[in-house]
């Protein structure tokens, strides 16, 4: 089996959380199940994207017409995030690196460059959607990714932010402004991309998510036949 052609934050999740997952998803080729909350994500950062393309002054009122279905997270990013933009020198841009010769891709959100007293200071942003106040550090590795990507685009970040957007019934904005990557972060991102790579290029696609959240919230539970045995073992132990 040979290495895809570039790997990325969900794919390498993906192996981590189950290597059968990343079987399904990345060499069968087959289409999960969208979930609820994804699909809020995904909205949510079409309209921000939609926002910061105009920067600095887009007619909010057809932001929000445009996206009828996320209009409370949609208010969140218009009234809490978006003011703390300064100027944004990067919106959705993809990059392509390679890391020890293995191959690693991703889209930064947003590069926000902010005056300072002692020059231009460059902020890595990156807007997530989420059901609870998150643990601080939950994605460290997929903004090592980002950081490396924005550097290899001409944009070294000083700094990086992670902006939540909670989806509790009143939504609210939560940022997390995170240390600056470190060369030991570039050493553990490049040796997690290097035991995925090896696990894909050696063909180990066992299903090592069975009991586990990764299994329970996977998309193609439903179409896989180990989950489906674990389930009807269980169902019986437990009858």
């Amino acid at each position: 089996m040979t290495r895809p052609v570039v790997f990325s934050a969900s794919s390498i999740n993906s192996y981590i959380n189950c290597h059968l997952q990343w079987f399904f998803g990345y060499v069968a080729a087959m289409t999960g199940e969208t979930s609820e909350p994804q699909r809020v994500g995904i909205a949510v950062h079409d309209a921000a994207e939609t926002v910061l393309r105009k920067f600095p002054a887009p007619n909010y009122v057809d932001v929000l017409a445009d996206h009828p279905s996320v209009i409370p997270r949609t208010e969140v990013f218009l009234r809490d995030i978006l003011p703390t933009y300064r100027n944004p020198v990067l919106i959705e841009a993809e990059f392509q690196i390679e890391v020890n010769g293995i191959p690693y891709s991703g889209i930064l959100d947003s590069v926000d460059e902010h005056d300072t007293p002692w020059g231009s200071s460059l902020i890595l942003r990156d807007l997530k959607t989420t059901g609870s106040r998150p643990a601080g550090g939950r994605y460290r590795f997929a903004m090592t990714g980002y950081w490396l990507g924005a550097t290899d685009l001409g944009y070294e970040p000083d700094a990086a932010q992670l902006d939540y957007i909670v989806r509790t019934k009143t939504p609210y904005y939560w940022p997390e402004v995170m240390d600056p990557i470190t060369d030991d972060d570039i050493s553990i991102f490049a040796a997690t991309l290097e035991t995925v790579a090896n696990g894909v290029e050696s063909g180990d696609y066992r299903p090592t998510g069975l009991g586990t959240w990764a299994c329970k919230s996977c998309s193609f539970r439903g179409s896989c036949g180990p989950y489906i045995r674990y389930q009807e073992v269980t169902n019986a132990n437990e009858s």
